[in-house]
């Protein structure tokens, strides 16, 4: 079997670590991931911890509470960031609420989402717009240059433009935005930009610094293989004076005086914190860091790009399939839609995780198909398998 810079030896070493891959064939990571052994055996040490020693930042804050601090600079440093730039939250969709309810809005200002959102952000814009009257404009997605991209966007832009907020990794369709210079041109138009990372954190290396957003929202248990759920979202340290807290509470404060009723948020973006969470989720998310940072971010960005052309060559082969995903790795990640005439989504799905226990998402919404997630560590064979199989049901449409 061909691989690319991971050797053989290496990639059965980590497809030792995830056990589930004994139950099926997993084409479902992003959606949640499966977990692997070292990162789930970290975590349930946590909690045995927590079952033998009691509530660690209780009984023993000495211990915690720099543990915790420690957590949010592996995080930050695997981000390429300070950890004064981040803040705790539950995952993307409460990262972009807060952003949204820190800025303050008029009837008549524009918000640009892109053509492919999610619920995460499609529905709180859509809410804001019958709420306080705004206009949401859609950004077309591009199959093509990042010149192009950009050009796309820049007819979207408008005097009242305030925010423009995009998945770098389209949730649907698989799109990777030219992150770095959308969120460019954003700046030069005086608006701010918010990054959903959701499928492209851990998929690929990710330098917030270098990507130049005011804002990005950051999540565990997709491709950075962490349970579920925890999240981050990132404030530029520029922003941060510039986004109000609309909801400080316990977590938010540098100080509270009880007598006075004074007190002072925090000047970092802490103070958009508040709580609580599950800190074990926190510091499994940080080991995930430690265990991607072993294999090599480069490395499953390599193979991650090896696998998801032999899909997409092999879906390019079959007649009745329409590729939704743009072809050049460089436009895409480790997302592959495709289409089949004469299937549902959910037909597909049903089918193959019957006959070929292959766990696979159909798209959601309005379309049909399938969205087909790659991990870096699936075999040459099992991307054949599935094209086998998608090739088969062809025949019998």
């Amino acid at each position: 079997m061909r691989v690319t810079r991971m050797e053989t030896t290496d990639l059965k070493r980590v497809r030792s670590d995830f056990p589930a891959l004994e139950n099926y064939t997993w084409f479902q990571n992003g959606g949640v991931s499966i977990t692997p052994r070292p990162v789930a055996e970290f975590h349930a040490g946590l909690m045995d911890e927590l079952l033998q020693r009691g509530p660690m930042h209780i009984v023993y804050p000495d211990e915690e509470y720099p543990r915790r601090k420690r957590s949010l600079a592996r995080l930050a440093e695997f981000f390429g960031v300070s950890s004064s730039t981040l803040a705790v939250m539950r995952g993307v969709s409460e990262a972009f609420l807060t952003v949204l309810r820190g800025l303050d809005w008029q009837p008549g200002d524009e918000i640009v989402v892109s053509a492919d959102e999610e619920a995460a952000l499609l529905l709180p814009v859509l809410a804001l717009r019958d709420q306080q009257g705004i206009t949401v404009r859609k950004l077309e997605l591009v199959d093509g240059s990042a010149d192009q991209q950009v050009a796309a966007l820049e007819s979207c832009l408008g005097e009242r433009t305030r925010l423009v907020a995009f998945s770098h990794v389209t949730t649907d369709l698989g799109y990777r935005l030219p992150a770095g210079e959308l969120c460019e041109a954003v700046r030069q138009h005086g608006a701010m930009s918010f990054v959903d990372m959701a499928h492209s954190c851990g998929v690929l290396p990710i330098d917030l610094d270098e990507t130049g957003c005011d804002f990005a929202g950051l999540l565990s248990y997709k491709w950075m293989y962490s349970p579920y759920a925890a999240g981050l979202l990132y404030v530029n340290p520029g922003r941060i004076g510039e986004l109000a807290v609309r909801f400080p509470g316990g977590r938010s404060e540098s100080w509270l005086d009880f007598e006075t009723d004074r007190f002072e948020l925090h000047d970092s973006a802490e103070r958009f914190q508040f709580g609580p969470w599950s800190w074990p989720l926190v510091h499994a998310w940080a080991a995930a860091c430690d265990w991607l940072t072993a294999i090599g971010p480069a490395e499953i960005a390599e193979r991650t790009g090896w696998l998801t052309d032999r899909l997409k060559r092999g879906l390019q082969s079959i007649e009745t399939v329409e590729l939704l995903t743009p072809g050049e790795f460089t436009r895409s990640a480790a997302l592959v839609s495709m289409s089949m005439t004469g299937w549902t989504g959910e037909d597909l799905a049903a089918t193959l995780r019957e006959r070929w226990n292959m766990i696979v998402k159909p798209l959601p919404h309005t379309r049909e198909g399938l969205r087909i997630s790659v991990p870096f560590f699936l075999l040459e064979e099992e991307i054949d398998r599935l094209v086998e199989a998608l090739g088969e049901l062809a025949v019998c449409s």
